[in-house]
């Protein structure tokens, strides 16, 4: 910036931030004269402008509501969402059989129900039973025999296969101590017919009280 005396008039050239905002006081160099020269306020800063905002494009999809476009990296896909239809109808087969099966066991009652199901073993059409008092005797070298006798019989019309038998004997508390297998005496039985079997084991437990005859099949 320049300067001028206002007493002798000579000029200065100055740098522009010689004299400040506030101003200072000034001596001239060619006649001694001393001045206040003011400073000058600085320019005002130019107004603060927002920088451009670029329009978002948008795609029109088929459904003609407008949907944003944006970067792939931050688009967060929404999950697809979990198909309830074979569940659903998964669960209702369910629930028809478990009512089917209510259904059928109060109408047939359960023992119909597991037999047409084939859940149950199939139980020996013969009947068996004991015929004469269990004996209990002493044989050579000490050992007790236990001897047991009994029928079975055929109450049905058609000719039934005869399983081997199953003899068990129970304690005072009627738990099973020991049990074997009285072999079949006929293979067949005729409708109507019976055969006599007899059957003995050796040391059998002293705690036996009672005994009981089944068919293996049963």
């Amino acid at each position: 910036m320049q300067l001028s005396c206002p007493n002798c008039g000579a000029t200065y050239q100055v740098p522009d931030d010689a004299i400040g905002p506030n101003g200072r006081k000034i001596r001239c160099r060619a006649c001694e004269n001393s001045w206040f020269e003011p400073g000058q306020a600085a320019p005002p800063a130019p107004p603060m402008t927002p920088p451009p905002v670029s329009p978002i494009p948008i795609s029109m999809p088929a459904s003609g509501s407008p949907v944003a476009e944006t970067d792939g990296a931050a688009a967060r896909e929404k999950p697809p969402r979990r198909r309830r239809g074979p569940w659903l109808l998964l669960g209702l087969v369910i629930l028809v059989v478990i009512l089917g099966g209510v259904a059928a066991t109060v109408l047939m009652g359960p023992q119909q129900v597991v037999s047409r199901l084939g859940l149950s073993e199939r139980r020996v059409p013969l009947g068996i039973a004991i015929t004469r008092e269990p004996d209990w005797r002493m044989i050579a070298g000490g050992s007790q025999l236990f001897a047991v006798s009994g029928r079975i019989w055929n109450p049905t019309n058609v000719e039934q296969p005869v399983p081997d038998i199953r003899a068990e004997l129970k304690d005072a508390q009627g738990r099973t101590v020991y049990h074997w297998t009285i072999t079949r005496p006929v293979p067949k039985l005729a409708p109507g017919a019976s055969a006599n079997f007899d059957g003995a084991a050796v040391d059998v437990p002293a705690a036996s009280a009672k005994v009981n005859v089944t068919f293996a099949g049963d």
